[in-house]
């Protein structure tokens, strides 16, 4: 499968290299900006990737069977639809689009092409997560009454220090809510099987000025609302601090409770019974030596979600955890709904 990755954040530093590693992709191709250049990493490839400036070119150029479309999200929706129009298969960055009516029109569209449109949502696929999956969705706590997800960083001396660029600008929808409530919000909908039915936010900025450089985009957000089947839910981020505490998810039910701590660390009650650790069965991937910290860290997650999509496009074994343009969509119109509140 010959693939091609537009963006030289997140794409180059994360994406690129995992995908290298997996052997039924072959990475033909990448398109960044001007400054950015290629990582020193890729020059003891094999096979290096053609390195393009115009993501239009590269498309038109490359015989490409998937693309991964990792740049800001003010170019989503021009670089999807280029893809579709060309009837290649789609992984999007998240936030899917700038709003829903672009999401919208990109699933009209859809309907006339051969392509998969995907949403890059790849932490549904780490272990401890997909384990809660099973728990939940076993009736293992019975009907779900209230989820709770709560994050804390100790980012305050990073965003005093460190330039943001367009992840400080609200117009460029950067902040901490498109890169991380957007996964959290799919979270709930993924892991309970419901929909949001209303919900009240507050998008806030506590740093400001950092850097020379002034933001209005938020470093913390809090959401509380209601699902459409009654569960009740809490989802809470805060970065602009000195202390964090990582992540905490609890899904309280009507027959017990289960919780997960930093996404490795599961704990199970049944009605009042103590909560007791889950066991993990132990088939932890065995991340390769050469890859950066950073993508060591998606290794978990990206790699088993890319190993999905290659099935999925290859031999048409459709996943229901694959993450499709109607989750996007739906992403979508909870984040309107979050920010028209705040």
């Amino acid at each position: 499968m010959k693939v091609g990755i537009i963006g030289g954040g997140f794409g180059l530093k994360v994406q690129a290299p995992i995908i290298h590693s997996y052997q039924e992709m072959e990475l033909v191709a990448v398109c960044t900006m001007v400054r950015h250049q290629l990582p020193q990493e890729f020059m003891s490839w094999n096979e290096r990737p053609t390195h393009y400036t115009d993501w239009e070119i590269m498309l038109e150029c490359e015989e490409l069977d998937l693309v991964f479309v990792s740049s800001l999200p003010i170019y989503h929706f021009s670089m999807v639809k280029a893809a579709m129009e060309r009837d290649i298969h789609v992984v999007c960055e998240k936030p899917f689009m700038m709003n829903s009516n672009e999401s919208a029109k990109l699933i009209e569209l859809n309907s006339m092409y051969k392509g998969f449109i995907m949403v890059d949502f790849e932490w549904r696929f780490l272990p401890a997560r997909q384990k809660v999956k099973e728990l939940v969705q076993t009736h293992k706590i019975g009907k779900a009454l209230h989820y709770e997800y709560h994050i804390s960083y100790a980012n305050y001396q990073r965003l005093l220090n460190k330039k943001l660029g367009w992840m400080g600008e609200k117009s460029h929808f950067g902040g901490m809510f498109g890169a991380i409530g957007t996964h959290m919000i799919d979270c709930l909908r993924w892991l309970l099987q419901d929909e949001v039915h209303s919900i009240n936010g507050l998008l806030h900025t506590h740093v400001p000025f950092g850097a020379g450089e002034m933001r209005d985009a938020d470093d913390a957000f809090f959401l509380h609302g209601q699902t459409e089947k009654g569960s009740t839910f809490s989802i809470q981020l805060i970065s602009g601090i000195h202390h964090g505490f990582g992540s905490t998810m609890k899904i309280f039910g009507s027959e017990g409770t289960v919780i997960l701590e930093n996404d490795t660390y599961i704990q199970m009650g049944r009605n009042d019974t103590s909560l007791e650790t889950v066991e993990l069965l132990d088939d932890t991937l065995q991340i390769p030596k050469d890859l950066s910290q950073e993508a060591s860290s998606y290794y978990p997650a990206f790699l088993p979600f890319i190993n999905k999509v290659y099935n999925q496009i290859i031999h048409h074994k459709i996943d229901k955890d694959v993450p499709t343009i109607l989750d996007g969509h739906k992403n979508q119109l909870v984040l309107e709904k979050v920010l028209k509140s705040s």
